[in-house]
């Protein structure tokens, strides 16, 4: 990834086309540009850069949406979503917005600004449905400016991981429950779910672990996992990383390369096959989650 954050956000957009993104509008036309990249079941996430002169825009989506501001500023202007304003001038980069869902979002600014963000839409109902645990929140109410660090380094991550073409379900739905548990968190609303604040027993850490070793070669969701032992997905993250020392997503990696490195030593299949028999997309991926696990590649593992 590029040390400068206008290089790397530039370089994302080399793929961009130039259309009008749905539920998303500047004015004067034409000034944006946006990449979008579908995350299923849900949502996805977008990057935008605005031409650096004066506009306004307008957005109202049915999904909530998260704005992370990568670069920029704005030395006059104003926004506001449903009402609450906030105007003057904003160091961009330093901040976060929080739109809810069917709420509208608008602004100008004016002659210096310069604008670069990621957009990442967050879909509850879809949320819902893969985990049946989870529970809507209805009372989420907009961010103006948050400096939130935890929240502003979730996106962040978020945003790093689909840049660098991880798309694991596991760890992005991991994400993105934190994102929703951390506005709630914010706003002083109930959780998202009942708090479990002990420790999986026996029997469930056994219905898990086999769960897990039977799935290695396929994707393993995190709502999956978080239904073996009735949990929202939020706290059976926290309850898992209490139980095993490790987050779901740690203990399938290590899992895999446990699998990989027995593979490795009793048959002589090819590092490929063997990559892709432990769930791995392909050899590069693999070769970099064995080395810095076990400490060397795979393919010493095997010399003589």
């Amino acid at each position: 990834m590029s040390s400068s954050p206008h290089a790397d956000v530039q370089a994302f957009l080399d793929e961009a086309v130039e259309s009008e993104p749905e539920g998303l509008t500047y004015t004067p036309a034409r000034i944006s540009h946006m990449i979008r990249r579908e995350l299923p079941p849900w949502g996805a996430i977008e990057c935008v850069q605005v031409a650096h002169r004066p506009h306004r825009f307008e957005m109202r989506r049915q999904y909530h949406q998260f704005v992370l501001y990568r670069q920029g500023s704005v030395s006059d202007g104003e926004v506001s979503i449903d009402g609450l304003r906030l105007a003057g001038p904003r160091a961009l980069d330093q901040f976060i917005d929080f739109i809810p869902a069917g709420s509208l979002f608008e602004g100008w600014t004016g002659e210096r600004a310069r604008v670069g963000y990621v957009l990442v839409s967050v879909d509850e109902d879809q949320l819902a449905k893969a985990c049946p645990s989870y529970r809507v929140q209805a009372d989420l109410k907009p961010l103006i400016s948050c400096h939130d660090g935890f929240l502003r380094g979730l996106l962040e991550r978020l945003d790093q991981v689909v840049r660098r073409g991880r798309t694991e379900t596991l760890y992005l739905e991991t994400l993105v429950m934190l994102l929703m548990q951390e506005v709630c968190s914010l706003q002083q609303l109930p959780p998202v779910a009942p708090v479990n604040t002990g420790e999986l027993g026996m029997a469930q850490r056994q219905r898990l672990t086999d769960y897990i070793e039977a799935s290695l070669a396929n994707e393993v969701r995190l709502a999956d996992l978080s239904n073996i032992v009735n949990l929202s997905p939020y706290h059976f993250s926290r309850v898992f990383r209490r139980t095993f020392g490790m987050s779901p997503y740690q203990y399938l990696l290590l899992c895999r390369v446990n699998r990989a490195k027995h593979l490795i030593s009793t048959t002589d299949r090819s590092l490929l096959d063997i990559a892709l028999e432990t769930g791995f997309a392909g050899a590069s991926q693999f070769s970099r989650a064995f080395r810095r696990i076990v400490g060397q590649p795979p393919s010493e593992l095997r010399q003589p």
